[in-house]
């Protein structure tokens, strides 16, 4: 099996892409989660905020750990390969599709799957039915074939087939730096 030649950036068209939740601070990330009503983002848990802080900063030690040098305190998220069911987060979805080529390694790290449910089936007792050995961790892109290789590409058909991966819908990646962020924005 091969790796997606394409990193993919859902966003509310109307907010534009590349934002993250926490780059401005706290308050405002909690200003902006209250006046989420709509779609799949309204309706995340009260603690949410502080969970994703504390994530990401875990995400960025274990990142740098590995050799990673990332450029920015928050990432930029995107899905490895293409995720239709990402676009039910958004009341008006848009996507942005970038070559994986265009981002140097040293930059980008990922989650099987998506971060938060990844460290979360990894640190809750209660979540133990859905973990797997490569929950709560951060893989590098040069160690993404060896886990495609041994577990697979996450698809909607094993989220809907097997119990076990029902939250196992993407890859996700990390971006840590502006670089080419900016450039894609600007298309936009």
């Amino acid at each position: 099996m091969t790796i997606p030649k394409f990193l993919y950036h859902y966003y509310e068209l109307d907010n534009g892409p590349f934002r993250n939740i926490t780059e401005c601070g706290y308050e405002k990330a909690v200003a902006v989660q209250n006046q989420i009503s709509e779609g799949l983002n309204s309706k995340r848990p009260n603690n949410y905020i502080d969970l994703r802080f504390s994530l990401e900063n875990r995400i960025r030690e274990q990142f740098i750990l590995k050799g990673g040098k990332p450029n920015r305190i928050d990432p930029f998220y995107f899905t490895l390969g293409e995720c239709e069911w990402a676009k039910l987060w958004y009341v008006n979805p848009s996507v942005i599709k970038i070559p994986l080529s265009d981002f140097e390694a040293e930059h980008i790290s990922f989650t099987y799957p998506d971060s938060m449910v990844s460290f979360q089936f990894y640190d809750e007792p209660k979540l133990a039915t859905y973990r797997k050995d490569y929950n709560g961790q951060v893989f590098l892109l040069s160690e993404i074939n060896n886990l495609i290789r041994e577990y697979g590409l996450p698809s909607e058909e094993k989220c809907l087939t097997e119990e076990r991966l029902k939250y196992d819908r993407y890859i996700e990646a990390q971006v840590w730096d502006d670089r080419i962020i900016k450039e894609y924005k600007n298309k936009v």
